[in-house]
């Protein structure tokens, strides 16, 4: 890749949330590194503490741990890519702790799960492909979309673990803003919580042991997804 046309893709993608085990291979933790110089422009407790939070988030829906999970500072964001067919999620430590220490607990362990959404819901193509011009990159309104499929996850998770809907949207509420996002890569402040509400409330329907056995002619298709994610069966 042409070292200016990543930088500017690297630069294109930056989310809030934009956006496991650290892969053993070498390359791997090298093209992570590289990565991290990118996104910084040239909190967890420990490193350890956010393998830990990401294991949590992905055993709700039983998922398998993929992602690269690498601390790199100075991006002031946390970002989920995807490079050379590895999954990456980046995170600045001082970040995570600025909006832990304005917010509860919780917050850091949702900023996760948004990120982590991103790649389970797919929307995380590999730069490769954007440099090389194979794909195009998303449209504003598709961003958009993805961060609130991103946050929905995020409240859907949050939910599973235990967390209150408030404690859930807190991290968001602190970190988004009420505007016009129609030019905007990024939802406004109501759309993303009530995207997180919405998974909130998904998940908690899925405790109702006889929504579905009593009445299944009512599911709908995201029902049918959710349960698809508890490994449910009716």
């Amino acid at each position: 890749i042409g070292g200016m046309k990543f930088v500017l893709l690297i630069f294109l993608f930056l989310p809030l949330f934009g956006t496991s085990q650290v892969c053993s291979y070498d390359k791997s933790l090298k093209d992570a590194t590289e990565l991290c110089d990118f996104y910084r422009g040239n909190s967890f407790v420990s490193d350890r503490n956010a393998d830990i939070a990401l294991d949590k988030i992905l055993s709700v829906i039983g998922a398998s741990k993929r992602f690269v999970l690498m601390p790199c500072d100075d991006i002031d964001n946390c970002v989920a890519t995807t490079y050379k067919g590895i999954r990456y999620i980046l995170y600045d430590r001082g970040f995570m702790s600025e909006i832990a220490s304005n917010t509860n607990a919780w917050s850091k362990l949702s900023i996760l799960a948004h990120e982590a959404g991103h790649h389970i819901n797919g929307h995380t193509f590999d730069l490769v492909v954007y440099a090389t011009g194979a794909a195009n990159p998303p449209s504003l309104s598709e961003s958009r979309q993805q961060e609130l499929e991103a946050d929905e996850f995020s409240g859907f998770v949050l939910q599973k673990l235990g967390a209150s809907l408030s404690q859930a949207q807190e991290a968001i509420a602190f970190h988004s803003s009420y505007f016009d996002d129609s030019h905007s890569t990024h939802p406004s402040k109501e759309k993303r919580l009530k995207a997180i509400e919405n998974g909130y409330n998904k998940a908690k329907s899925q405790q109702e042991p006889n929504k579905y056995k009593s009445n299944p002619s009512n599911l709908t298709a995201d029902d049918y997804f959710y349960k698809a994610y508890n490994n449910e069966s009716d």
